[in-house]
């Protein structure tokens, strides 16, 4: 797949289009530019480069471990993956075969913004799909179980399509860098799916000890929905961001998409996905707690080598060893 820095959305295949309500995508969520881990990058690759992009863990990048996951339940051909606005030449032989369309910012406005324009694109072609929202820079293992309590909250999601399903981690420790859903009563007939009473991005080490304590479960920001559910949780927490993007849908795919983007990333402040929506709306989260699965937002150089250390000496017990 190639890149023209002129071009905002590419499409290595005709998008999908379709009224169908058993069609799935893939968001994934590639623009971070992995600010804090740039000195850490740089002195183990020689050069600095958003994280997602680096080998940190075998021979393939964050990113495509990732999409390696996620295409075992969604194929390249419903999978969208959102990159920085200067991502492209690094990005490109990452993607191939495994993301058929891409969106490049053309500026950094925040994951909100990043991605409600990538879901307009996908509310254009198939309004009824089921979207699994994804980082690219996080580790999980093993990948098998992960896989299947991904398509387990996925099948969630879409028998209540009016909810958006977030997958949780039990904190390991009172992070105050990662956000906390507070949990409530069960849902449905998986124990695991339970109601959001609140949620915490970034809280103080006293909160986040207190939440800890009281059975919150770290926000992975692993997120399943229908095209709606996801829609009117924006309409709800910034419904001036979903009237103009109301405006974008019909444009996708015409000649006016490019100077419609390029107008929304002008017009529109940053929004955090996190704090700005999932904050603001707890009722109409649900959330899953991941279990039996590692998982770790490597945002910090500590946290990366503590896994690996970890990695390392379970090699030594090759029959506990966890594979990505």
């Amino acid at each position: 797949m190639l890149f023209d820095d002129r071009v905002l959305r590419t499409s290595a295949t005709q998008p999908v289009e379709s009224d169908a309500v058993h069609l799935d995508w893939t968001l994934a969520l590639a623009g971070g530019e992995g600010m804090r881990l740039q000195d850490y990058v740089q002195r183990r690759f020689g050069r600095r480069m958003p994280k997602q992009y680096c080998c940190l863990l075998g021979s393939r990048s964050m990113l495509q471990h990732t999409l390696d996951r996620m295409n075992k339940m969604t194929p390249a051909s419903r999978t969208l993956t959102v990159i920085g606005t200067h991502h492209g030449e690094i990005a490109a032989p990452q993607l191939v075969g495994q993301s058929d369309h891409v969106f490049r910012q053309p500026s950094s406005r925040d994951t909100g913004m990043a991605l409600y324009v990538a879901l307009a694109m996908i509310k254009r072609w198939t309004p009824n799909a089921l979207v699994t929202i994804t980082p690219t820079d996080h580790y999980v293992a093993p990948s098998a179980k992960y896989v299947e309590q991904v398509r387990q909250a996925r099948g969630v999601a879409a028998r209540m399509r009016d909810r958006v399903v977030i997958l949780g981690a039990t904190p390991s420790e009172p992070d105050p860098e990662l956000g906390y859903l507070s949990i409530g009563a069960p849902l449905t007939e998986i124990p695991q799916v339970k109601s959001v009473k609140g949620f915490v991005e970034k809280p103080t080490v006293t909160l986040a000890q207190a939440l800890r304590a009281e059975g919150a479960l770290w926000n992975t920001m692993v997120t399943c929905g229908t095209v709606d559910a996801l829609w009117e949780l924006g309409r709800a927490t910034d419904p001036r961001l979903i009237d103009i993007l109301e405006s974008f849908v019909p444009l996708v795919g015409t000649p006016d998409e490019e100077d419609a983007i390029e107008y929304i990333y002008r017009a529109y402040l940053p929004v955090s996905f996190s704090r700005d929506m999932l904050e603001r709306a707890p009722e109409r989260l649900a959330a899953m707690e991941l279990e039996d699965v590692e998982w770790s937002d490597w945002g910090r150089p500590e946290r990366i080598e503590t896994v690996l250390a970890l990695r390392r000496s379970r090699a030594l017990v090759p029959s506990r060893a966890a594979h990505l």
